[in-house]
């Protein structure tokens, strides 16, 4: 048996695993998809792309939660329907969501029953006629790009469940502005937006209408959830106005200004195959290795006693926190406290590490042993 044929059946092996939660999830999320059918189709995509079968094993806890998500939010990964794909980024799987699945998600989660997105630009004919009432769009959908002119907008078009129509117009500028606050453009200045730059603004228009539809369903929430997070979609850059913030995503609460984490398997980036060796992408929850023997929170402290174990009804009395050094600023403390939770929640503990190694001697101590610290726990409570 191939090298290759011996990856393929380890990653199909990682998602035979997951049929109980696969089909429990399915259940809890009262959607339709069948485990037997997309594991197939799954395969048929690990199969057609190398580069994604070896990303899935070398971030096994990326498949599962990108292959989980299809249980969750009841898009298949059929490849004729066009809904949502597996796809290797930035060193993980992730599910992305055409903007034809975001619709369907809307419309299974009676939000919508029907959408139309259309983009405009400056030599269509474009007469906006209000909220409740449909636009006039004219153009030749057989000129070139360049024939129809600069890209001005898009709009939305939404049947909502009484009946009405709501329409949603979105400029260009606010969509550029999604773009450049996409942590994936910010970094990379490649993937989707540059290859998929019609379906990417296209998603973007419907995240923001969809604030505006009067039943939003929490399956198409989640689902952009993830896409803004584990898809690199979202706005991870405070730089960003927050009144675009809101309205792209709907966020309300002031985030702590932290840099961006480096994403899974950056640190090991020197073993992936170079950038022209890769396929394109179609359109960050890293691996996390399985849980390390427990350690003692410093090499060189010696063996304590271990720590008592909760019994069950018996209430544990709570930790003391861990004092900061007196010479660090609050914002040194806070901007740490961040990144362990980020670290904790994605599971990249050794991208953490790494992104504090160029920090002041005292600032990066107090990090890597909070980082240590959080690991510890992370690994001692399981995945």
């Amino acid at each position: 048996m191939s090298e290759v044929q011996k990856e393929f059946q380890n990653a199909v092996a990682i998602m035979v695993k997951l049929e109980d939660k696969f089909i429990e999830l399915v259940k809890t999320s009262n959607t339709d998809v069948a485990f037997k059918n997309e594991l197939l189709y799954a395969s048929q995509a690990m199969l057609n792309n190398d580069y994604l079968c070896k990303v899935a094993l070398s971030n096994s806890l990326s498949l599962r939660n990108a292959f989980s998500q299809v249980a969750a939010c009841g898009l298949t990964l059929n490849p004729a329907r066009g809904f949502a794909y597996l796809v290797p980024r930035d060193g993980q799987v992730i599910l992305d969501v055409s903007y034809r699945g975001m619709i369907k998600a809307a419309v299974n989660d009676a939000a919508i029953k029907d959408c139309i997105v259309e983009l405009v630009y400056a030599n269509d004919e474009f007469v906006y006629r209000g909220k409740r009432q449909s636009p006039t769009h004219t153009f030749n959908p057989f000129d070139k790009k360049a024939d129809r002119g600069e890209f001005v907008g898009a709009f939305v078009e939404a049947l909502l469940p009484d009946g009405r129509v709501h329409v949603e117009a979105v400029t260009a500028e606010e969509i550029y502005v999604a773009r450049e606050a996409s942590e994936l453009w910010k970094r990379k200045r490649k993937g989707p937006w540059v290859d998929f730059f019609a379906a990417m603004a296209k998603k973007s228009a419907i995240k923001i209408a969809r604030k505006y539809w009067p039943q939003s369903g929490p399956k198409l929430d989640e689902l952009i959830q993830y896409l803004n997070t584990n898809g690199g979609e979202g706005f991870a850059s405070h730089d960003v106005p927050l009144a675009v913030v809101e309205r792209v995503i709907g966020a309300n609460d002031e985030v702590e200004p932290v840099e961006p984490l480096p994403t899974s398997n950056q640190e090991e980036a020197a073993s992936e195959p170079s950038p022209a060796a890769q396929p394109a992408e179609v359109d960050p929850e890293p691996e996390r290795a399985d849980p390390p023997a427990a350690e003692p929170a410093a090499d060189s402290a010696p063996a304590a006693d271990p720590e008592p174990q909760a019994v069950e009804g018996e209430v544990m009395p709570a930790k003391e926190p861990e004092p900061k050094p007196a010479e660090l600023p609050e914002k040194v403390v806070k901007k740490v406290a961040e990144l362990v939770r980020r670290a904790s929640a994605q599971g990249c503990w050794a991208a953490a590490k790494e992104y504090v190694s160029t920090w002041p001697e005292e600032a990066r101590q107090y990090a890597l042993q909070q980082l240590k610290a959080g690991e510890y726990l992370a690994a001692s409570e399981g995945e």
